[in-house]
Parts: C-alpha cells; structure tokens; sequence
C-alpha cells in the first residue's frame, strides 16, 4: 500500500468514526431527553379556560415524560404574545406551548404577527369543549329557524355578541352567515364574561359560547355547533341536524417551535397521550366540562391545519384579512 493510499485510508477512517461517534452522540442526547424541567407556555392570564385545561394535565404529563413542567403565564393580544415568544423558543423541546384553537389558526389572519400555524410541530390534542349558540330564556329566538326567519326579515339587524374579533364566536357568526344566506351584525366585546352580560341586557340578541356558559346564567341553548347531540342537552339539536352542514368545537392542543427533533416530539406526544388517559386527569377534566379528545401527531396536524384554512376562508369572505 502506498503512503498515500495508507493516508487517505487513515483519513477516511478517523471521519467515519467522527461521524459516528457523532451520531451516537446526538441520538444519547435525544435518549436522554429531558434532562431538566420543561416550560410550558399558556399565552393566557392564570385562571383563564386555557389555564385551568394545562394544569389539569399538568401533574400527570411531567410525571409521563419524567421532568418538572413549568406553567409561564403570558397574557395578551389574543393569545398572540405568548404564542409568538414560543414561536421564537429554542426548538429543543424544552419550550412547549399549550394553546386553544384562536392563536394559531384565526389570528394569523387577522393581524400582522411574527409567527403562523408553519412557526410550530403539532404534539397532540388535548381536548375540545362545544360549542353552542344561545339567548336569554325570555328571548323570542328559540330555534336556529327563529334565528334565520328574524335575520331574513331585518336584514342586518339580528345582534350577535363575541369575546372579540377572530375568536370561535365572531367565527360562528360568519360561519352561519355564509351557510344560512343571511346578514347579522356582529358586536364585539373584551371577552366572554363581558358578552354574557351584554346578552342578558339586551344588547345582543344571540351568542355562541361554550356549552358551560348555559347554566352559570340560567341560558337557553338553541343549536349546538357539536357534530352530535351533547348529553347534557340532549334535546338540542346540531346545526348539522337543522340543515346547516357545518360543525365546530374550541380545542386545546400542545406544539412546539419548528425544528424540535423527531425523537424529541415522539417523547412528548406519548408523554402527552399517557397523561390523558390519568384518573386525576380525566376527573379534573370532568369538573370543567372539558371532553378528552386525544389526537396524535399527523392527524392533529392535518385537523388544525383545516381549521386555519376554514377560517382564513371565512375571514376572507367577511373582507377581515389583514393587509400585506
């Protein structure tokens, strides 16, 4: 053998070794995840339906993956703070954001942000709460026909309350505009609580909430958004069932800043789906009125991928896209 030959060879060995030695490297380092506390952002005030969903889970979810998990509340702009500031995380999976639906697949829409639903590796879902369209018991808005026949009849009149632009609410609103054939108007308000009492004073006439809502103010439920009958109301009936072939729930779902490893979301997905199947979970999640609803990786991908381009859909037809 030549003294080149016996170069090269010695030269192409020590790479090979490197390259290996690296990989072993990188994947113990994956194996070993996580090796120290995980932070789990809610980009909502402490106490808000988000919250309360993350720290149900939470117990049972760092006790799964085998780390501490760190609740950081960041409040403000429609969830959009929080989200863009784990948008900007190192993606290392030491950084995960737990997030209803609004953030991720409405606000991009509506605003210019520095991040969209691509900014994020889906984990899972966590759970969904239903959706329902209700009135004050005295109201003369019984049936979705009552609620079609009124805005038929004064166009533009019919009074929708919202927790704000771009929520599942002022969603519902377009969503049933668009189906029904007809025009509403829409009267935003700073968040659930301040649009229930704008209902029952008669400011707006109709809102769509979460089912929960209904009893808390002694409410009428009228159609429900669910693809089925909820139990609690068995004798309301779907928006599907009174013709209008549409459905939609708030979410709750889990992801993490684009370009965490594989091996690293595999971990927290299956970390995530064992804690929901927790008895302390599941009992929590009753006491809110929450429906477990686990979804895995790809197929809650492909889910909040469909709802962002559903509303973008929507949006656009109401002429709410934001300008480039």
């Amino acid at each position: 053998m030549s003294f080149k030959t016996q170069t090269r060879s010695i030269v192409t060995a020590s790479l090979l070794a490197s390259a290996v030695a690296l990989t072993f490297q990188t994947q113990q380092a994956r194996a070993e995840y996580p090796e120290k506390p995980v932070e789990v952002i809610v980009a909502w005030g402490a106490g808000g339906a988000t919250d309360l969903v993350t720290r149900a889970v939470q117990p049972a979810f760092a006790k799964s993956l085998g780390a501490d998990i760190v609740i950081k509340n960041i409040a403000g702009a429609a969830g959009t703070i929080g989200t863009a500031q784990a948008a900007r995380a190192k993606p290392d999976g030491y950084t995960v954001l737990f997030t209803p639906t609004g953030p991720l697949t409405t606000q991009p829409h509506l605003r210019k942000i520095p991040y969209d639903i691509d900014s994020f590796e889906p984990v899972g879902r966590i759970a969904i709460t239903q959706v329902v369209m209700m009135a004050p018991k005295s109201s003369k808005y019984k049936t979705l026909q009552d609620v079609i026949d009124g805005a038929k009849a004064n166009p533009g009149q019919l009074k929708f309350g919202s927790s704000g632009v771009g929520t599942l609410p002022h969603i519902a609103i377009l969503a049933l505009d668009k189906a029904a054939g007809i025009e509403s108007k829409h009267i935003p308000y700073k968040g659930s609580s301040n649009a229930v009492k704008a209902l029952l004073g008669g400011e707006v006439d109709l809102f769509s909430e979460q089912a929960q809502v209904i009893p808390k103010y002694d409410l009428n439920p009228i159609v429900s958004w669910s693809p089925e009958r909820l139990p609690e109301y068995p004798n309301t009936p779907t928006m599907i069932e009174s013709g209008i072939d549409f459905s939609m729930a708030n979410w709750s779902g889990v992801f993490v800043p684009k370009g965490t490893p594989k091996a690293v979301i595999d971990k927290l997905a299956a970390a995530l789906q064992e804690s929901l199947k927790d008895p302390g979970v599941i009992e929590a999640m009753d006491k809110l009125k929450v429906i477990i609803d686990p979804m895995g990786i790809e197929a809650f991908g492909k889910f909040a991928r469909g709802d962002y381009d559903r509303n973008r859909e929507l949006l656009s037809s109401a002429g709410l896209l934001k300008k480039d």
